[in-house]
């Protein structure tokens, strides 16, 4: 049994199928690691990432990613006829598409696993905002694309954010901290300084207050997941661990005809 992240507002959307993978699952009453390491043993990672997609009830056996390099490009899939693996070689941190019954996924370990959804224009997007990418708004430049390929307007989006390293937990140094505080003047909102050269960064609310500087409505963007490093016991935290698994946030389009 795979008990996923869901975020409840999502869950009301009947033409939209998303989730974000545990650490564990459950076989047998014993608790195996999920998505513990795609590079060290590929075999393994198709093996859950099939199980997964059986648990959100896709009927899919694979899913498109692209390989995250904390930029800001955003990859459009255009096609659902290309090989996930040319997909996977585009170095991209977001990828949309319009395309039904298309898995689009990201992959985390304490950075924020973000869905962008447009009721009405149906189509879809997939984030992966670390802080890096954040500084780069990763996130601004989805809604821009959003708006470009779809003509989506950002007060329809609805954004919401998966498990990912909150406030209470992600400790930077000034040097870190700094392009941050330049970014907004809301700064105080999501970074809390509790010593010299000591500051404390919630990553979701900073892509919160980008959601809404790039026209999305506050009271649609959802940052109610929970921490990672708090709960690494549910979730993979690199911050933490170091080398560990990876969550799969996926969003899937499921035909409104």
């Amino acid at each position: 049994m795979i008990s996923s992240f869901f975020i409840n507002v999502l869950k009301k959307q009947p033409s939209l199928v998303h989730g974000t993978s545990p650490r564990c699952y459950v076989i047998n009453g014993e608790r195996k690691p999920l998505f513990c390491s795609g590079k060290d043993d590929e075999k393994l990672f198709l093996e859950h990432q099939i199980s997964f997609l059986h648990s959100l009830g896709t009927g899919k056996k694979v899913f498109f990613r692209v390989t995250q390099v904390h930029g800001n490009h955003v990859y459009v899939l255009k096609n659902s006829g290309i090989p996930v693996g040319e997909v996977g070689r585009c170095e991209a941190d977001a990828i949309i598409t319009h395309i039904p019954d298309c898995p689009i996924v990201v992959l985390t370990a304490d950075c924020v696993p973000i869905i962008i959804y447009d009721p009405i224009k149906h189509v879809v997007g997939v984030v992966h905002a670390g802080r890096l990418g954040t500084q780069k708004r990763i996130l601004t430049n989805t809604v821009e694309a959003l708006s470009c390929e779809y003509d989506s307007n950002p007060k329809d989006l609805i954004v919401g954010m998966g498990p990912a390293i909150r406030g209470c937990c992600y400790e930077l140094d000034e040097a870190c901290a700094l392009p941050l505080i330049e970014k907004s003047s809301l700064c105080s909102e999501f970074i809390n300084k509790t010593g010299e050269n000591k500051f404390f960064l919630d990553l979701p609310k900073v892509n919160r207050f980008e959601g809404y500087e790039a026209g999305v409505l506050m009271e649609n963007i959802y940052t109610d997941g929970p921490c990672t490093s708090c709960e690494n016991h549910r979730w993979y935290s690199y911050r933490r661990e170091g080398k560990t698994g990876r969550l799969i946030t996926l969003a899937m389009l499921q035909s409104r005809e």
